[in-house]
């Protein structure tokens, strides 16, 4: 018999499933086996499956006796995970289940990514169709490929759930409702670069790693460095002090996590090589000594490599003052709520091929004319350089509303639970509300979910008594939703 890890931990009906769903391989743009598992869970428990042509899923189950009156809730949740490793860890994340763990008071997993986001609010959305509860009709519906490009809710139809209440399970902090998140769209440069040998020349490698990274959103207001940005730093503190010429740069795996590792491999001229290395390895001590107390785990490693061929001169140096040029980090903040990041812009992966170089960017905005403003800066700025830019439509942000009678059924539920006050948040993160807002304008939406730190990252943990308390909050969201009038 295979062993389980979570078994114990309460409660067990959201642990197991979810214990389950780390098992199935499901990245971002690659949910087909995520999707095929949850049909043949649904067919062992009689649920109503429904899959539309971009593959998101409806889960339905209809009103237990005494409840048919209820109006329909909507639990909803994304399939796909952002799919992070620490560089020693092994793993295909299409093929392979992840390793996971109990730490202290945590779940975690073994040197990747957990998952948790969103892997616990299709465990609560699932729990709910098979409990126990007493239920008016309920709705679970999960969406693919959230973390690229929210891609299944941007393709799904009007009409595909019926519910006019969503609870959004993708939220990651405890005693928090978030009724309103950043709007956002990426940035694609493409340059192309062509190589020539330098007979004179040697190479330099410049590595970085084990920064804390994050969340490209929630996390992008902290002390935390780009690897990339370090980088750039480096060498051009080197081109400075004599001629340099890039040969690759390879930072980042992913838009919405801020990069933790990156290579940048260079060339100098020969009689220079033991000069620069020293210039380096000063330059290395400051950066790690200023940045000791917020990103105590990083490693800069400055090599000599036999490389010799570099990029020609006009591109080399397009691609450093482009890296360079490119914002990162907050770049306002709200009036309205204070630390709130407004816009932000997210330098996320760069990666060298034989003939091209690829920069991609995560913009995020609680104002959508900012996000767009930004995104034209962004533009000009990549053509400046030459660059080949693609923009794909970005996504709205979620506008609050604070008189919505669904939002203070969820407050009232979330405080009986928790027996205290709860917080209503705007998130610079972004989550699928918008869009459903957009396409719905009768619903109303809040979004909850458990403790979850770290997230995209290798370090992504969820606090174990989180998870209890937030489900006995859906619960009681369930048992009362009857008292909403069901006019919509």
């Amino acid at each position: 018999m295979e062993k389980r890890v979570l078994n114990e931990l309460e409660p067990k009906i959201v642990w197991n499933i979810f214990e389950d769903i780390t098992k199935v391989p499901r990245p971002s743009k690659k949910e087909e086996k995520i999707r095929k598992w949850i049909k043949n869970w649904a067919k062992k428990y009689n649920i109503s499956v429904r899959e539309d042509g971009v593959g998101n899923i409806l889960l339905k189950k209809e009103a237990t006796e005494g409840c048919k009156d209820y109006p329909t809730l909507v639990l909803q949740a994304h399939m796909d995970m952002v799919c992070q490793k620490t560089p020693e860890t092994e793993i295909d994340f299409k093929n392979d289940p992840l390793k996971i763990k109990i730490v202290d008071d945590y779940v975690t997993a073994e040197g990747t990514t957990l998952g948790a986001d969103n892997g616990i609010g299709m465990a609560y959305g699932m729990a709910a169709l098979i409990s126990d509860i007493k239920h008016g009709p309920i709705e679970v519906v999960f969406t693919v490929d959230e973390e690229t490009g929210l891609t299944g809710v941007f393709n799904m139809e009007k009409g595909f759930f019926s519910g006019k209440y969503l609870l959004n399970l993708d939220s990651e902090t405890l005693g928090e409702i978030t009724i309103g998140s950043a709007g956002g769209g990426d940035t694609h440069y493409i340059l192309p670069v062509d190589h020539e040998e330098k007979k004179n020349w040697r190479g330099i490698r410049v590595s970085i790693k084990g920064l804390k990274g994050g969340h490209s959103g929630i996390d992008i207001h902290l002390p935390r460095l780009n690897a990339i940005k370090i980088v750039i730093e480096g060498v051009l503190y080197l081109k400075n002090k004599m001629d340099t010429l890039i040969s690759s740069i390879n930072g980042g795996s992913v838009h919405n996590a801020i990069p933790r590792e990156c290579v940048c491999d260079f060339l100098v001229l020969k009689e220079k090589i033991d000069e620069a290395v020293k210039i380096l390895e000063d330059w290395k001590m400051r950066i790690i000594e200023k940045n000791k107390k917020n990103e105590p785990e990083m490693k800069i490693v400055i090599s000599e490599i036999s490389k010799t061929e570099a990029i020609i001169r006009e591109q080399s140096d397009s691609i450093l003052n482009l890296l360079n040029e490119i914002p990162h980090g907050p770049l306002s903040f709200s009036k309205e709520m204070e630390g709130l990041v407004q816009t932000s812009n997210n330098l996320a992966v760069v990666k060298s091929g034989e003939d091209k170089i690829e920069i991609f960017l995560s913009s995020r905005s609680q104002v959508d004319r900012e996000l767009e403003e930004l995104r034209k800066k962004l533009k000009i700025l990549g053509e400046k350089y030459n660059a080949n830019v693609i923009q794909e439509k970005a996504y709205p942000g979620w506008q609050a509303d604070l008189s919505s009678p669904f939002l203070a059924l969820v407050k009232n539920s979330y405080e009986n639970i928790l027996k205290n006050e709860v917080s209503v948040k705007i998130i610079h993160g972004g989550l699928e509300c918008g869009l459903f807002s957009k396409f719905d304008q009768e619903l109303q939406i809040a979004s909850i979910g458990p403790e979850i730190k770290d997230v995209h990252t290798p370090n992504e943990k969820v606090y174990i008594k989180s998870v209890g308390t937030v489900w006995d909050v859906i619960r009681k969201i369930i048992e009362n939703i009857g008292h909403l009038d069901n006019s919509l």
